[in-house]
């Protein structure tokens, strides 16, 4: 085979890759639509996939034309994998006709790149098999240690590399080349679980370092020769990393399995890891200094990588032997400690040098403990003011909206533009949410960017921001960026729309979705918030920024006072002093209200309002320190079991909006919540996070309808500040990104890490904390295809952890890990799977403290009967549905064992019968529920009046045609919340609804009603604040009494969506003076005519406050 048919493959190569290149630039501007690129990008795609291995496969048989062997090659895969097992079979250790190490090295980085392909094309095959896919990550990093370790012999003097061990390297990658090419042949006839295994047997076998070759190895570690002029002093730099995180890499893995190895061992090697990751940290470092280390380093690396790559704790690895029965032990104990002295000594001589002084803090110092603060308690006087108290913005929101809603019809965006604090996201609240801009705009949509931002989570958030796509989400998730920036378009396409950018940081976001927003000259809008007035001009359509001015010293003395003493009037004797402070905080809305929270907690004292407002710092600091100092002041003020939850908020990403019912369970879990006698934890926690809201150090992103914070965020100063303060009390760490992953080492007494990143980044790091007793991990590209094909290492490592959250990235995992039960004191765990994990196994009874357990599947998942033995079990979310499976034992009701402490239980599947309920009075004290009914059509029959302390219902089901022939059910009295779907209770049956005493929110969905009349119940829902009817068919609700006053005496909202057949609503709808809102959104002409009719009478019955919103 000669050069010319490696030519041609390659121009083959670079011509798909040019047109995959064309194809993508040809979307982005709007040249072809997404219908055809995907299909066509997919084809290209398996043609490039297929070109890279052939390519590989061609390099290699150029080398070995002259074997007969190669009579072999056909077109088929199976030949071409008996072709690398026949080369690398006729290979001997005593061969002379080795590749030339350039090439060998060329023929490595082919491999690599093909197995790169395996992971990360659309063809990705770890979405087929996760087993196959870590074999792929296993056979990566051995190939990536013989690709480092040669130009590593060549610096450190080894000129030619031993024969005997150039042909051992090259049977491995001929291996190695052999089971890449058998992987991707996943999707073709060796589909198998058979193939699985042999794919995982084979690369059990490729050793880059075996017993034959390892005193050869040794000999070329052991030169003390160094070549100082083959390369540059940046490529030494470069080949000692690249060499030092193969070490690495394979000293972790020897650390996951280190109960096999004696005490001694298991004391050195964790420092000898620690060694080198700080070698890496010094090896990025760009002084000129530092190149005066590098043999010190590369001498340093050699001694490491002769313990590291010993055959015999190799063979512990791989689970062949204990290394206690090994003869070695001694010696490699001896070594072992030798290289730690002369890593520690080496450490020791650059310590106070410039080189050290700009590594990170956690390399080198440890941050002081958690002080013991002031337990000062919340003040039972008037708690702050928790709403959005809005001071000073009318002038200017009136602005904006002249500039929205008239003018040019073309394009155009407004930015706001002010400082850190000043307001910007309130005002453009306050502008999105007036009448006047609802009525303008067809569509109005929303999204933060933040200064690190993910293009496809924009493109979610946007898309989502409308509330229409919940169901949905799934569909976009699985979509790319072309395809959602096609979604973007089209809904935007022939609409008046307005979408607001908020916190933008830099142009390029508009750069990269510019082009999904249509100019359709009908007068659309966007706004931009920012804390830079060149973000908006450098852009077409960007218009004069509009600067958002400080509070003047009135309005800041305002919003103090309304935030301090609400509607109530400040006393006279205060108000000298509240105007100092008020004037302090030098306009800034954050800072006042910051202020004003320590105000209504503190004793309303003139001596006590002197000490503070002497605190705040003079006005001749700048405002972010003045910003600063009212933070400071206000986490002094706290309470301390506050100060937990607040730095708490650290762990999170910039503007995340977090669920609130999460962060509960998290406080819980970390031990942060009081427990007392006959109160409800979750109680206690909620009051916890009303008191942080109260004090305006949390603010409240999404309100639930029966009160309370759905989801919430803190400020980005807050955020800062936060993580600044946990850091320097070690009471959280917080890494962002490979960088800082990459050369942390676990300080003395750290107790929790969050983790933002990639996956990818994470499992490079390869990150070793055994201690911690929190690992949160947040994944930076959310929404993107790469997942963590195997966890088993935060198990075998991570044995003392109380929580664990890895809800955020996709593991590939069709089962969990056995090795879960040994996490003994675990209390919270949220994983997320985009594998069908179909059943849980019933070693997780073991958890025997676990609290909260959250499961993101893709499929319904079985409980095993084991759980009911998990007495402390709180709260079980499975994000599809679950089963828990019963006993063949448990038909005695009265036998039954329960969780009496369940609090929350979602979604669980079960028949609405018999079997159901027994399920169901096994949770006694259950607070919240989801049901999926997964029964037949005709019947539905269950007792749930014996949940007595259940508050919150959902209750949906499989959609159904027809009615149902028998529907019987009974709802606790302490019911708050309920919502309906595919249940299919007739009309006439409502009243068993419209009798509950307690309930606040009714949510009546898809098929939650049979019948075209609803008629109400004089007397029902006494206490009915929110009502929402979405897709239900009902023709005519009608009241029995339609001259009575005894309806919904106290509903506040009504909610329609997407109803087109009601001809006729409630006349006391009309009459009750409770009403504060009517949205509409997608019905029919008939159903806003009546909407307009109640909305007239109001307004004539002197309810001039009832906001009525149509939406088509």
């Amino acid at each position: 085979m000669d050069v010319a048919s490696t030519c041609s493959v390659d121009r083959v190569f670079l011509d798909l890759k040019l047109l995959m290149d064309d194809l993508n630039v040809m979307f982005r501007t709007g040249k072809i639509g997404y219908a055809y690129v995907g299909v066509t990008f997919l084809k290209i795609e398996a043609a490039y996939l297929n070109i890279t291995f052939l390519r590989t496969f061609v390099m290699c048989a150029r080398k070995w034309s002259h074997c007969n062997d190669l009579d072999l090659i056909k077109s088929f895969k199976q030949e071409i994998i008996q072709v690398y097992f026949t080369l690398a079979s006729s290979r001997s250790l005593e061969s002379n006709s080795c590749m030339p190490v350039d090439e060998l090295m060329e023929f490595i980085d082919l491999i690599l790149q093909n197995l790169a392909d395996l992971t990360t094309s659309d063809l990705c095959i770890v979405e087929m098999d996760p087993q196959v896919g870590a074999q792929v990550q296993a056979l990566e990093a051995k190939l990536t240690f013989l690709k480092s370790f040669i130009p590593f012999a060549k610096l450190r003097g080894t000129v030619d590399i031993p024969a005997l061990l150039l042909a051992h390297f090259e049977v491995v990658t001929l291996n190695a080349a052999r089971l890449s090419y058998m992987c991707s042949c996943w999707d073709d006839e060796f589909c198998n679980p058979q193939f699985c295994s042999k794919i995982y047997e084979q690369q059990q076998k490729i050793t880059p370092i075996d017993f034959q070759v390892y005193e050869i190895y040794m000999e070329v570690l052991k030169a003390t020769r160094s070549s100082k002029s083959l390369h540059n002093r940046m490529m030494d730099k470069q080949i000692l990393n690249n060499f030092n995180d193969s070490l690495i890499s394979r000293l972790w893995e020897l650390l996951c399995c280190s109960s096999s190895f004696v005490d001694s061992m298991k004391d050195e090697m964790p420092i000898l890891y620690a060694g080198l990751r700080f070698l890496r940290s010094i090896l990025r470092e760009q002084q000129e200094k530092m190149n005066e280390q590098n043999e010190k380093i590369g001498a340093l690396l050699c001694e490491a990588g002769i313990i590291i790559c010993l055959p015999s704790l190799n063979r512990v690895k791989e689970g062949e032997v204990s290394f206690l029965e090994s003869t070695e032990v001694l010696d490699c104990c001896d070594m072992l400690a030798n290289t730690n002295t002369h890593l520690k000594h080496f450490k020791d001589q650059i310590s106070g040098s410039s080189v050290i002084e700009s590594l990170p803090s956690f390399h080198s110092l440890r941050a002081p403990e958690v002080s013991k603060t002031s337990t000062h308690m919340l003040s039972k006087g008037k708690m702050p003011i928790a709403h959005e108290v809005m001071v000073g913005l009318d002038d200017e929101a009136e602005k904006v909206i002249e500039r929205l809603v008239s003018g040019s019809k073309q394009v155009e965006i407004v930015p706001i533009v002010g400082m850190a604090g000043l307001g910007k996201t309130t005002l453009a609240k306050k502008v999105y949410n007036d009448s006047s801009v609802i009525y303008n705009f067809h569509i109005r949509l929303w999204c933060i960017v933040s200064q690190a931002y993910n293009m496809k989570n924009v493109l979610l958030q946007i898309l989502h921001s409308d509330g229409k796509h919940s169901r949905m989400d799934d569909e976009f998730q699985n979509l790319d960026e072309h395809a959602l920036l096609q979604k973007l378009y089209q809904k935007l396409k022939g609409n008046r729309y307005l979408v607001v950018f908020d916190d933008v940081w830099d142009i390029e976001v508009w750069n990269e979705l510019g082009i999904s927003f249509p100019d359709d000259k009908k007068g659309s809008r966007i706004i931009f918030t920012s804390r830079s007035s060149n973000v908006a001009s450098q852009v077409e359509y960007g218009g004069k920024p509009h600067n958002l001015r400080p509070l003047n010293d009135k309005e800041s003395w305002e919003l103090l006072q309304k935030k301090v003493f609400g509607k109530e009037d400040c006393p006279q004797a205060f108000h000298g002093l509240g105007m100092e402070i008020a004037k302090k905080c030098k306009g800034l809305p954050l800072s006042i209200v910051v202020a004003a929270g320590v105000l209504a907690t503190i004793e309303h004292d003139i001596c006590v309002w002197e000490g503070f407002a002497e605190s705040l710092s003079s006005t001749t600091v700048s405002d972010a320190e003045q910003c600063k100092k009212s933070m400071e002041l206000s986490y002094e003020h706290l309470p301390y079991h506050l100060k937990a939850c607040l730095l708490y908020f650290a762990a999170f990403r910039e503007d995340e909006k977090i669920g609130a019912k999460k962060l509960m369970c998290l406080w819980i879990a970390e031990g942060f919540v009081e427990i007392i006698e006959g109160k409800r934890s979750e109680d206690i926690a909620e009051e916890y996070l009303m008191d942080l809201i109260h004090r305006n150090l949390v603010m409240v992103s999404e309100n639930r309808s029966i009160g309370g914070g759905k989801t919430c965020y803190i400020h980005d100063l807050i955020l800062e500040f936060c993580k600044t303060l946990a850091k320097e009390k070690n009471f959280l760490q917080i890494l962002r990104g490979y960088d800082e992953l990459s050369i942390f080492n676990e300080p003395p007494n750290l107790h929790r890490l969050s983790i933002c990143c990639s996956e990818e980044d994470f499992i490079k790091s390869k990150l070793f904390c055994p201690d911690l007793d929190t690992l949160l991990f947040f994944n930076a590209t959310r929404g993107d295809k790469f997942g963590m094909l195997n966890i088993s290492s935060f198990f075998s490592i991570y044995k003392r952890l109380k929580v664990l959250n890895l809800e955020d990235i996709n593991l590939m995992l069709k089962e969990l890990p056995a090795e879960v039960e040994s996490l003994l004191c675990l209390r919270y765990l949220a994983l997320r799977t985009a594998q069908p994990m179909e059943f849980i196994p019933p070693s997780i009874a073991k958890l025997s403290h676990l609290e909260t357990f959250r499961l993101n599947s893709c499929t319904t998942v079985s409980l095993p009967d084991s759980i009911w033995n998990m007495k402390k079990l709180r709260h079980v979310h499975v994000q599809r549905n679950c089963i828990i499976l019963l006993s063949s034992s448990d038909n005695v009701v009265e036998n039954l064992s329960t969780l009496p402490d369940l609090d929350t239980l979602s979604n669980l599947c079960l028949y609405l019968d018999q079997e159901g309920e027994n399920i169901l009075r096994r949770i006694p004290n259950v607070h919240q529920l989801q049901i999926f009914n997964c029964g037949g059509r005709n019947r539905v029959c269950c007792n749930m009046s014996r949940l007595e302390c259940l508050e919150s219902l959902t209750l949906g089901g499989k959609y159904f045609s027809g009615s149902r022939e028998h529907v019987e059910l009974s709802f606790p009295m302490n019911l708050k919340e309920l919502s309906l779907s595919n249940l299919g209770l007739p009309c006439r049956k409502m009243s068993l609804i419209e009798q509950l005493p307690n309930l606040e929110v009714l949510r009546l969905r898809e098929q939650s009603m049979d019948g075209q009349k609803w008629e109400l119940m004089e007397g029902g829902f006494p206490k009915l604040s929110v009502l929402t009817l979405e897709y239900v068919k009902i023709v005519e609700w009608i009241e029995t009494d339609p001259d009575s006053d005894d309806y919904f005496p106290c509903l506040q909202q009504l909610k329609l969506q997407s109803i087109s057949n009601l001809e006729m609503m409630p006349a006391c709808l009309q009459r009750i003076s409770t009403l504060e809102t009517i949205n509409v959104s997608s019905c029919g002409e008939g159903v806003k005519s009546l909407v307009r009719e109640i909305e007239e009478a109001q307004e004539y019955n002197g309810n001039e406050n009832l906001k009525v919103i149509i939406i088509d």
